[in-house]
């Protein structure tokens, strides 16, 4: 656990930049929000929540860590083994604190604030699972993102991941530009994003976040740098 938690504070170190920089961000944006409000009738004016924004933070890990990580920790003696589940570990620790955070903010800001954001955690009724139920599902699914997003970024060198990207780019604006494909595009968001179901949405999250892991490690194992 200790080099678990070696990997948490190194990867933290790194990034801290890039969090403050998102959280400054919205709280400048939420301050001149405030302003302008003083002399504009803004109660029907709707912005995205503040939990939703910070998403973007998990976005920036998933894209910077496999970029600049690896070379760092290497150094220090870690191998490519202990270094993907060491990114794991943070991927994990990082999707469940901001699932925990949009699944408690929306409370405050109805009951507190008195403000009514837009909320993707309602967009994906997801809040229908109930707290417990909404972070679940909002854990698996921004683990999977993280694991899709790391894979692509971690076969930059590879022809292989090349061609993910490539195919990737063309799948969504093909699939619903063609009528047979567009069916099961909208199908296989509806599974992902607005499952009836927890069991069944988490349970497809996990299959995907599994595939990218196994992607992952394939570019990892063969990195030589």
């Amino acid at each position: 656990m200790g080099a678990l938690a070696v990997h948490l504070k190194a990867t933290y170190l790194q990034l801290r930049i890039y969090i403050w920089m998102v959280i400054i961000l919205i709280l400048l944006g939420r301050l001149a929000e405030f302003i302008v409000g003083l002399f504009t009738d803004s109660s029907q004016n709707r912005g995205l929540s503040d939990g939703n924004l910070l998403l973007l933070i998990l976005l920036i890990i998933a894209i910077v860590l496999p970029l600049s990580y690896y070379k760092r920790i290497v150094h220090l003696g870690a191998n490519r083994k202990q270094y993907f589940w060491g990114l794991q570990f943070v991927y994990a620790v990082w999707a469940a604190v901001i699932a925990l955070f949009n699944s408690l903010w929306p409370m405050l800001e109805v009951n507190v604030f008195h403000k009514n954001n837009v909320n993707l955690i309602e967009a994906f009724h997801w809040n229908e699972f109930g707290v417990a139920g909404s972070f679940l599902y909002q854990t698996f699914f921004y683990l999977m993102t993280m694991a899709l997003l790391s894979m692509l970024i971690s076969g930059y060198h590879h022809f292989v991941g090349w061609l993910l990207w490539v195919l990737f780019i063309v799948a969504i604006p093909t699939g619903t530009a063609i009528p047979a494909l567009r069916t099961h595009v909208v199908s296989f968001f509806e599974t992902l994003l607005f499952n009836d179901s927890l069991l069944a949405g988490i349970g497809f999250n996990v299959v995907l976040f599994f595939v990218f892991l196994a992607g992952g490690w394939f570019f990892i194992r063969e990195r030589t740098y």
